[in-house]
């Protein structure tokens, strides 16, 4: 007699190969994200483009038009177009003074009352007596200290400072910082450097190593202060 065996519907028999048949979760999850990971990538990329491109706008931003003001500081590191520019705002009218800060830099030592740069503006019909100089300060910070101690002495209301348009973020900041609590207050000019185009800086040796200066200077600035 023979008996036919009845499988156990509770205990199922696995399938041959069933492992094999399952789909592979983190493969599908890897796949579905590479997409969105390039497209990340993508966007970050064009971000940085983008922002490495205006990088030049964005640091000449913060330049003001000038107003009428009790002196015209122009800074120190200075190439000859700060002075140029130092020397129309007074011509102008802006200010009856100016005040050359920091050391200048030029193939000799300036002697301590007359700098290259007054002597340029003095052969431009600049009077000596409308010069003024500040020799103590060796960064940008302290020249803004500096001068507002100056101002604070000769009971001046308003400066004109002027500097390289890539500048004129770091001064913004600087100034902003120092000045902080007082009612003394300045308007930031650019001068106008023919080796200076925003749009495209990074063409010119003169520009380009200027803008990654101003970064990393403003990065340490903002780290110290």
């Amino acid at each position: 007699m023979r008996y036919t065996r009845i499988p156990d519907l509770r205990y199922p028999a696995q399938p041959i190969g069933f492992d094999a048949d399952l789909p592979d979760v983190p493969a599908m999850k890897a796949s579905r994200a590479r997409p969105w990971l390039v497209v990340a990538l993508v966007v970050t990329a064009c971000a940085g483009v983008y922002a490495i491109r205006h990088a030049g706008y964005w640091l000449q931003a913060p330049a003001q038009a000038p107003v009428r003001a009790d002196a015209i500081v122009v800074l120190g590191g200075d190439d000859g177009a700060r002075a140029l520019r130092g020397l129309q705002l007074y011509r102008d009218g802006y200010a009856p003074l100016l005040v050359l800060t920091g050391v200048a830099h030029g193939e000799t030592a300036p002697p301590v009352e007359l700098t290259w740069r007054a002597d340029f503006l003095v052969a431009r019909g600049v009077p000596r007596s409308a010069l003024s100089f500040e020799f103590e300060s060796k960064s940008s910070y302290a020249e803004a200290v500096n001068i507002l101690a100056q101002m604070r002495r000769q009971r001046w209301q308003r400066v004109i400072v002027v500097s390289d348009p890539p500048h004129m973020r770091r001064l913004a900041w600087t100034w902003a910082h120092v000045f902080e609590g007082s009612d003394l207050k300045y308007v930031l000019v650019a001068s106008d450097p023919a080796w200076w185009s925003p749009g495209d800086w990074w063409r010119d040796e003169a520009s380009g190593s200027f803008v990654i200066m101003e970064f990393i200077k403003f990065g340490y600035y903002i780290a110290e202060r």
